[in-house]
């Protein structure tokens, strides 16, 4: 699939593998780059051969953040403009789109690369690989969903520390602070990642979308509204054709001993 000059898109066997492929510039993300991911998520979203995604970064680097150099050095940034209508709208279609995304962080991961990677389900990270959040020691605040994410992941104290202090925070200690799902080693990263994305090939489509539904409102439901939407869903999923499958099977398996 060539459509593409920042990013790369393949499908085979109900994965769709992504990658920003802007090597030279550590995959850091200029305007182009994220509508083309944007263009490249909503695609997935359409093909229902696709059940899964993984997004990485070409390269040593999963991605530098926002590429400043597409600034003129005349001009005041519109900053604001590029989160409305490149950045945020890919973080939106990642939490809002029915299919699982698995982040392979391969390596270096700064600023608006920090949401985009947090904005996916499952987070896999290479052991050399980090976080890192340079906005304050830049003049600006932490975008792409990043106040949010680091927040909800790891509390005010780490987060508050991490983005204010701009200090890398390493794979390991990303893991043990709850920021992402595990550390592997270098070099089974790609194949960890892969094997995470065939299992989720292989459970229920409705399920995994469904469930991304409830965890994304329960950060802003009450505990009842969380309940009640617990309960539409699990209703509705209890009634489809998979569910039946299931019963079926155990009652099969149960048969047999």
């Amino acid at each position: 699939m060539a459509d593409y000059s920042d990013i790369k898109l393949t499908i085979s066997d109900g994965v769709a593998h992504i990658a920003v492929c802007r090597i030279k510039q550590l995959n850091a993300y200029r305007d182009q780059t994220a509508d083309e991911l944007l263009a490249a998520i909503n695609r997935c979203d359409a093909d229902t051969s696709v059940r899964a995604v993984m997004l990485t970064g070409e390269g040593r680097a999963f991605g530098a953040g926002y590429d400043l150099s597409t600034i003129s050095p005349d001009d005041v940034p519109a900053l604001d403009d590029v989160l409305e209508n490149h950045f945020n709208p890919v973080i939106r279609a990642i939490r809002t789109s029915r299919l699982p995304f698995v982040a392979a962080v391969n390596g270096p991961c700064a600023g608006a690369s920090v949401g985009i990677a947090l904005a996916c389900d499952i987070v896999v990270a290479a052991r050399s690989a980090y976080f890192y959040e340079p906005f304050v020691g830049i003049a600006l605040v932490p975008d792409a969903g990043n106040t949010a994410f680091l927040t909800h992941a790891m509390g005010r104290g780490k987060a508050s520390a991490m983005m204010l202090l701009g200090e890398k925070v390493s794979a390991d200690t990303a893991s043990d602070w709850g920021l992402i799902w595990k550390v592997v080693d270098d070099a089974a990263l790609e194949a960890e990642c892969r094997s995470i994305c065939d299992t989720l090939v292989s459970r229920d489509a409705g399920a995994i979308a469904s469930t991304k539904r409830l965890i994304e409102a329960s950060h802003h439901l009450t505990l009842d509204e969380q309940l009640n939407m617990e309960r539409d869903l699990q209703g509705e999923l209890g009634r489809a054709p998979a569910m039946k499958a299931q019963i079926a099977a155990f009652f099969a398996r149960k048969k047999a001993k």
